[in-house]
């Protein structure tokens, strides 16, 4: 069985709930209209502040730009003054013996013995290493029995010719008494003419054959190496066992060099400065060997032949080297300063000088919202030889004509500076006057 309930509204109830809902109604729209007062509100506010803003800037940006600045710029300043310049050339190089000897082997054979180390002190004609001569002490014996049987063939020669000579006149007598046919003589001259020429072959094979024995002495002498100077070992290439061919090219078997107390330091000069350089200019140079410490030397040629690497252009220039207390060694690395010249009582202004451009706004104000008013030029570089002078307080660029340089000072030939001028070498700070 089903039950449906229907429910039933009273017209006093409808009309309670009617009025309920258009009092929410009118609540709502005037919570919207309160929102929308206020916000019109405050934009209006947002939008005078902002034009209050504007105005304020457009007052006080050209009240700043035109105020004056109080700064000044400390300048950095150096008066020219007189003395006397050091002119000096730089390069870099290595340390090489005076004289370097490759000893070599011209012989092919068996290494027996070696007779010296490396760094051992050694004088001409002493002995180095020693091949083995079995072989080469045969081939002599060989070469020398060949002149013995060369010898006894001249030896035969000459009893032939002897006999052929008499054969020769007996015939001839007797084709004078019209004793012998013509054909005997003929055949005796024949005979003397051979017998010669076997004497003649008999004597070239003795000298064939003296030239093979001396050729095997001289084979058996290159076995034992020895060294052409007095001198110190610098390398050895070879040890006891080690075979050696010397067919194609020379092996070099020790490295001499000969007295290390005078040694020589081969730099590579610039060819800016190749132009001042001479033999019999004096030089200093370090190495890193000995920290702190100059070595003396003195110019003794410079190469004519360019070296270029890199497309950098430089001449081997060679300097002679006392090295009597043994410190410098073969292939040090060496940094020379060498004396091209001087300059006495010379007008001098620093280099520093030469690399200052005055900025185009005052490091007190800095960067790019720098006060206007420090302003002390817009671009103020140069060429080269240009340098600032102060003048009046403000700086005033000078192109001068330069000569020397030392390093430190760049010698002023012309008359553009004075001794006393103040020349411009930096900016200090800016302080408010």
């Amino acid at each position: 069985m089903c039950l449906k309930f229907e429910a039933y509204v009273t017209p006093a109830r409808m009309e309670k709930l009617m009025q309920d809902e258009n009092e929410r109604s009118r609540q709502a729209m005037a919570a919207e209209v309160n929102r929308v007062i206020r916000s019109e509100r405050k934009r209006g506010m947002t939008g005078r502040l902002a034009w209050l803003l504007v105005v304020v800037i457009a007052v006080a940006v050209p009240g700043w730009w035109l105020w004056p600045d109080n700064r000044a710029v400390q300048w950095q300043t150096h008066l020219l003054d007189r003395g006397d310049m050091v002119l000096t050339a730089t390069a870099t190089g290595s340390l090489e013996p005076k004289s370097e000897v490759s000893v070599g082997a011209e012989i092919s054979g068996l290494i027996t013995r070696v007779m010296v180390e490396e760094n051992d002190q050694v004088t001409e004609g002493q002995v180095l290493a020693l091949f083995a001569t079995d072989e080469l002490e045969v081939a002599l014996e060989q070469a020398e029995a060949q002149r013995a049987l060369a010898l006894a063939s001249v030896a035969e020669a000459e009893a032939t010719l002897q006999e052929a000579r008499v054969d020769e006149r007996r015939v001839s007598e007797l084709r004078e008494r019209r004793t012998a046919a013509q054909a005997e003589l003929d055949a005796a001259v024949a005979a003397r003419k051979r017998a010669e020429a076997k004497l003649a072959y008999a004597r070239a094979s003795v000298r064939q054959a003296g030239a093979s024995v001396s050729q095997a002495r001289t084979r058996l002498e290159k076995a034992v190496i020895s060294s052409p100077i007095n001198g110190v070992v610098l390398q050895r290439s070879i040890e006891p066992g080690n075979t050696v061919a010397a067919s194609f090219q020379t092996p070099v078997l020790f490295l001499l060099a000969e007295d290390l107390t005078a040694m020589e330091l081969h730099v590579s000069m610039d060819e800016a400065d190749v132009g001042m350089v001479e033999a019999g200019q004096t030089a200093t140079f370090t190495v890193d060997a000995w920290s702190g410490r100059e070595f003396s030397a003195e110019v003794l040629k410079v190469h004519l032949y360019p070296a270029v690497e890199n497309n950098v252009v430089t001449y081997t220039t060679v300097l002679a080297v006392d090295n009597s207390e043994g410190l410098l060694k073969p292939g040090m690395t060496a940094t020379a300063t060498i004396e091209t010249g001087r300059r006495e009582d010379a007008l001098r202004v620093p280099n520093m000088a030469f690399r200052f451009t005055p900025p185009a706004i005052d490091t007190g104000g800095g960067g790019l919202f720098g006060h206007p008013g420090a302003r002390v030029g817009g671009s103020r570089s140069g060429p080269g030889n240009t340098v600032w002078v102060l003048r009046d307080g403000a700086p005033a660029r000078v192109v001068v004509q330069t000569g020397a340089s030392d390093g430190r000072y760049t010698e002023l030939p012309g008359d553009e500076l004075a001794e006393g001028d103040a020349v411009i070498t930096g900016i200090q700070t800016a302080v408010s006057q």
